[in-house]
Parts: C-alpha cells; sequence; structure tokens
C-alpha cells in the first residue's frame, strides 16, 4: 500500500479527485473516494525555460494551493500517478509517493 500527496491549484481539486478515483486511487475496504486535502501556501521562482501556470520567468510567485493525499494499492499506482500527470494543469506536477509499513494495517 502507497500513500500519494499531490500539490494543486484549488480550481484542479475536482478534476484530479475524478481522475484519481477512475484510477483506483483512494479505495479503502468497501470506501471510494477516501482522499483528504488541506489549504497551503507555496512559493517558488520560475527559471528561464519554463512555462509557468502561475507566475512569470525570474519572479517569485507565491499562490494558495492544496494538499490532496490518498492510499493507492501496488496495482492501481503506476496509472493513479499517470492520470494525475494528465489532469494536473502544472508543468511540474509535485507528487509525492510513499510506501507505507504494512504494519500500520494489522489489526490492533
Amino acid at each position: 500500500m502507497y500513500k500519494i500527496q499531490v500539490y494543486l491549484p484549488p480550481e484542479a481539486l475536482c478534476a484530479i479527485r475524478k481522475a484519481i478515483e477512475e484510477a483506483g486511487g483512494g479505495e479503502i475496504g468497501n470506501y471510494k473516494g477516501c482522499m483528504s486535502w488541506w489549504k497551503v501556501r507555496s512559493s517558488w521562482i520560475t527559471m528561464d525555460g519554463a512555462h509557468p501556470y502561475n507566475g512569470k520567468i525570474g519572479e517569485r510567485t507565491e499562490a494558495e494551493e492544496y494538499i490532496l493525499q490518498c492510499r493507492v494499492d501496488e496495482a492501481h499506482l503506476p496509472a493513479v500517478v499517470s492520470a494525475i500527470k494528465k489532469a494536473h494543469p502544472y508543468e511540474e506536477p509535485v507528487v509525492d509517493v510513499v510506501k507505507l509499513d504494512e504494519k500500520s494495517f494489522l489489526p490492533v
């Protein structure tokens, strides 16, 4: 099992949630679409050669973003990462994939 975390602009939330669900992400037992997201404030400096979704070359940009996370099983991982990248409006989306410790799924 893996946890995927992705940074995205607020206006892309619905499209990326849908892409993840359709690719098999966010499923836990008999539940589908299990995801969390929260607002963050991010900054970056766009360098020469970039084609930014937000910001200008050579300038620092600050913007409100969401971090969205969900669980994905190994079988669906490649499809989910691909779906996120396809639906994401950023030139270089930040998609973190973390393998979860199997001990965290043991009954108490």
